[in-house]
């Protein structure tokens, strides 16, 4: 693991004179995000799963430990660049990044991601956990899937097309998503994670973290109706694939 010295103070890719100093990540729901965070708060050498919590109590979401500065979720702080990593659910078009920013992204199998967050919503309630996303996603809850099929927002159903467009237009999400410096998919991570180190020059090892215990047997014609309406991001990233298949 790396230590806060022998993380380069910049981070050779494209452009070796100019280099990167600080990491953004464009954080998809479900998508192994939380992962990738554990892996960059892990280049501490403290354990990533205190320092995320401390992260999340922190009034600003800032975070400092050896060295470098942890950012979570607040814009105006993220476009101010003052840290080594931020991330956030921002859509990318709504933030002005400084120059010199490496950003990048992991896409999920769409059909894939919605069940994920699904079950993770309903274990939350099941449980009782008091958590932040229960006080918008909650009330899309009922008793099963085509309940809560019926009340999601296409903004979050289509959440990884809507990252990049806030029309959920095709090519213009294509183009910004062509335009981070890097990005992969969850069924290949850790060939992802591999590229990421291979473009930034650090060693991140893949974490795996975040998984529901909640089961729910859906109908096929669900299943079918929900693959449907995922029709316009599998189009999404289909295209990514043939652009950047790796």
């Amino acid at each position: 693991m790396l230590s806060a010295k022998e993380v380069p103070s910049k981070f050779q890719t494209g452009d070796p004179e100019e280099g990167y100093q600080r990491f953004y990540h464009v954080h998809i729901p479900k998508t192994g995000g939380t992962s990738l965070n554990y892996m960059f708060l892990a280049l501490t050498g403290e354990d990533p799963a205190e320092l995320y919590q401390s992260l999340c109590a922190a009034p600003s979401h800032r975070l400092t430990r050896n060295g470098m500065t942890y950012q979570g979720w607040n814009k105006r702080l993220i476009n101010r660049g003052d840290y080594f990593y931020a991330f956030s659910h921002i859509p990318r078009y709504r933030l002005n990044l400084p120059r010199a920013t490496f950003t990048f992204s992991c896409f999920r199998d769409p059909v894939k991601r919605v069940l994920s967050r699904y079950r993770e919503l309903m274990s939350y309630r099941k449980d009782n956990v008091n958590h932040p996303s229960m006080a918008r996603e909650g009330k899309w809850l009922g008793r099963d899937f085509d309940h809560y099929l019926k009340k999601i927002p296409k903004t979050d159903l289509v959440n990884q097309l809507f990252m990049f467009s806030a029309r959920f237009d095709l090519d213009e999400a294509c183009f910004r998503a062509s335009q981070l410096s890097h990005y992969f998919f969850g069924d290949s991570f850790d060939d992802g994670v591999a590229g990421l180190n291979a473009k930034s020059g650090l060693s991140l090892a893949p974490i795996h973290v975040r998984s529901s215990e909640y089961e729910e047997t859906i109908a096929d014609a669900t299943m079918a109706k929900l693959r449907t309406m995922l029709d316009e991001e599998y189009r999404f990233l289909d295209r990514l694939r043939r652009e950047r298949p790796t």
